[in-house]
């Protein structure tokens, strides 16, 4: 069958191969389904090996952006450590990283990687990097410590709301309380107060524990209550 493209064929073998033909074609239409299937397997063996490691290239570049997004993130919480230090150049500061928390969510607690062999002691003043106040250290190890923060309801802070009243600034005097749902409330605050939304607290001095003025935040709502001797604000 193959000849019948170089020479001419007589009527018999137009016939044989008239007839043969169509198996043929069929046999051909049959094995070529085939043979793109194991084609088929084979490419897909290859496509899932290259898939793997294209997964594997995509992983090493997501670390790779990962730990340059972690560098970039500790140099910038360096610097602002830095630019505590430098508003405050009495003072003596120890930069560390939180470690955990408490558990059972009852305290407000956290624990750091610094402790008595970086100079730790219990009572210390911990701040966060942007310089506001976090609480004090309350339990101190070699290797570690715990930390109190102001919102536990075991803690209290002395505090001043800096009023910006419609005759001019004026401070009013308050404790700062925890609360069991980790929220922070200003109490003590005199009826005759006034204080609004967004007001700044800051430490008052008052006790000795904290020095003035760190920062603790802003009001957010005041809750005035007639005939009361003292407000209370959120």
């Amino acid at each position: 069958i193959a000849l019948s493209e170089s020479r001419t064929l007589d009527p018999v073998q137009n016939l044989s191969l008239t007839i043969a033909a169509p198996p043929e074609n069929g046999l051909r239409e049959l094995a070529e389904p085939i043979a793109d299937f194991f084609e088929g397997l084979f490419n897909r063996g290859d496509l899932k090996r290259e898939n793997e490691r294209l997964r594997q290239e995509l992983e090493r570049l997501q670390g790779q952006v990962a730990a340059a997004e972690g560098a970039e993130r500790r140099a910038q919480e360096l610097e602002e450590a830095l630019g505590i230090k430098e508003s405050r150049p009495d003072d003596e500061f120890v930069v560390a990283d939180v470690i955990a928390q408490d558990p059972s969510g009852v305290k407000r607690a956290l624990a750091i990687n610094r402790g008595s062999k970086d100079g730790l002691d219990e009572g210390m003043v911990v701040l966060s990097r942007s310089g506001s106040l976090v609480g004090t250290v309350s339990r101190v190890y070699e290797d570690f410590a715990w930390l109190r923060l102001i919102t536990d309801p075991n803690s209290a802070v002395n505090v001043v709301v800096l009023a910006e009243g419609d005759e001019g600034g004026s401070e009013a005097r308050g404790v700062a309380a925890g609360d069991l749902g980790g929220r922070l409330s200003l109490e003590m605050i005199p009826a005759e107060a006034q204080i609004r939304e967004g007001d700044l607290v800051t430490t008052s001095g008052l006790g000795g524990n904290y020095p003035r003025p760190l920062l603790l935040g802003s009001v957010r709502s005041v809750e005035d209550r007639p005939q009361a001797l003292f407000k209370k604000a959120t």
